[in-house]
């Protein structure tokens, strides 16, 4: 059985560190967001309207897109172009599989691909088939075994997903044997006598 399709609601917010690409015209930098399928092919484009005015270098859209037949499992494309006379060029591309936006969205900073220092800020909802209210109750996910009820005033653990997307501009720090960076999450509790997890 095919999963349910859903439609996507991306808000294209702001880019940063855009590199100025139309010496004579100006830069008029604008967002095409595209499905890429599981089959590598690119479907269901929608585009933000190109900036014309005010910092075009790190320019400001908030403009929401909605993307139809989306599957989970499918990744979101974003390319970031620069509208000229005679054509646009691209700036730089950014990838969100979906397991960082699907079921519970995501708002965050993407890296652009091909420039260093630049990052585009996107918001991404899922809506469709799964949009069921979620159940107040326990988290399957948990051992509530023996736990306290949350009415009563002791703390219930809770369960946090990190998602580490990537780093830019690490510095070359082995000179023998290779890099390999890698990151470490620590939560800090409350009560001192809690272990850091």
């Amino acid at each position: 059985m095919a999963s349910p399709s859903n439609n996507l609601k991306v808000r294209v917010i702001r880019a940063e560190g855009l590199q100025h690409m139309n010496h004579f015209s100006g830069d008029h930098p604008y967002v095409a967001c595209a499905i890429k399928r599981a089959d590598g092919e690119v479907e269901t484009k929608a585009d933000t309207k190109p900036v014309t005015e005010g910092d075009t270098l790190n320019p400001t859209w908030d403009e929401m897109l909605e993307l139809e037949s989306w599957q989970p499992g499918e990744t979101l494309a974003f390319t970031v172009y620069d509208k000229g006379l005679l054509g646009s060029k691209t700036e730089g591309k950014a990838l969100l599989p979906s397991e960082f936006f699907y079921p519970n969205g995501f708002q965050g900073m993407l890296a652009i691909i091909g420039l260093p220092d630049a990052k585009l800020e996107v918001e991404i909802k899922a809506v469709g088939a799964q949009d069921e209210e979620p159940s107040l109750g326990q988290d399957p996910g948990l051992a509530t075994d023996g736990a306290p009820e949350v009415g009563e005033n002791v703390a219930v653990p809770q369960k946090l997903a990190v998602s580490i997307l990537q780093a830019h501009g690490l510095k070359h720090m082995n000179n023998f044997t290779g890099d390999n960076p890698y990151v470490v999450c620590e939560v800090k509790h409350h009560d001192p006598a809690a272990e850091t997890t």
